[in-house]
């Protein structure tokens, strides 16, 4: 796939310069060995979508579920990577949810017919983009984690040339991967906020992994790996040492996830 031209995207107050030089099969986790020890297995990481919203009665209980997954980090052999998407289709209850938008509602959207389901629902979990669970099931949320986790998958990487340049690798997509997307969230943790109105009137809600931007960077393909140059800015309201980057790649018409990084700035 030969490179193409210097592609600027612009999402709200993120701004994103990527250069396409070209995507890959899966191999198992990688090991590590310490003199006189076993040998320990890399974390799968599986990313966690929670669809959520703060005028929602329901919601704060999965909201606390989702924050305790990725700070516990207690399923073994998996990295949980929290995606909290809030919805916007809760803002006519009485709370306008500072969070929400309308982009993210369109991708709970996607999963809805995924799963053919006939109704938008919150607080809905979905697991490596194939399962979806009630947010604030912990016990099947945690099986389906680990379930996730021992599928097949590719190998994304992200590194820093400075505070505002990183580079992404996908590699290793496995071979029977259908037209698949990379996705890149920024998402913003150790949120409090004061609900003033609605259903959850007076109560301070806590968030985590907060999706402040979501842009498609672009395509992988088996073969080759992919390789994006980024230049980022920042909205200086969010706190940046808060602040993570995740990388996944997504089947489009599946939805399946084949793939997932997170880090810091």
């Amino acid at each position: 796939m030969r490179p193409k031209a210097l592609i600027q995207i612009v999402l709200g107050t993120a701004v994103i310069l990527c250069c396409v030089f070209s995507a890959t099969a899966f191999v198992p986790p990688r090991t590590s060995v310490v003199k006189g020890d076993l040998p320990q297995v890399t974390r799968v990481p599986v990313l966690v979508e929670l669809f959520t919203a703060e005028g929602c009665s329901i919601c704060p209980p999965a909201d606390d579920l989702l924050r305790g997954l990725e700070q516990d980090q207690s399923i073994p052999g998996v990295e949980v990577i929290a995606l909290e998407m809030h919805v916007d289709y809760w803002n006519g209850q009485g709370w306008r949810d500072p969070f929400a938008s309308r982009q993210l509602t369109n991708r709970q959207n996607d999963y809805i017919r995924l799963f053919r389901m006939d109704n938008l629902y919150t607080p809905q979990m979905v697991i490596g983009g194939q399962t979806q669970v009630l947010g604030s099931d912990r016990e099947r949320a945690r099986s389906e984690i680990a379930r996730a986790a021992r599928n097949p998958r590719a190998s994304v990487d992200v590194s820093f040339q400075s505070a505002s340049v990183a580079t992404v690798k996908i590699d290793r997509l496995p071979a029977d991967a259908m037209e698949s997307e990379i996705w890149l969230a920024v998402t913003e943790s150790n949120i409090e906020n004061e609900v003033g109105a609605g259903d959850n009137s007076g109560r301070t809600l806590k968030h985590t992994g907060v999706v402040r931007s979501l842009v498609l960077l672009g395509r992988a393909e088996p073969g080759a790996p992919t390789v994006y140059s980024m230049h980022l800015r920042f909205n200086p309201r969010w706190k940046r040492e808060d602040l993570k980057y995740v990388v996944f790649v997504q089947e489009r018409l599946s939805r399946k996830i084949w793939g997932a990084a997170a880090v810091a700035p």
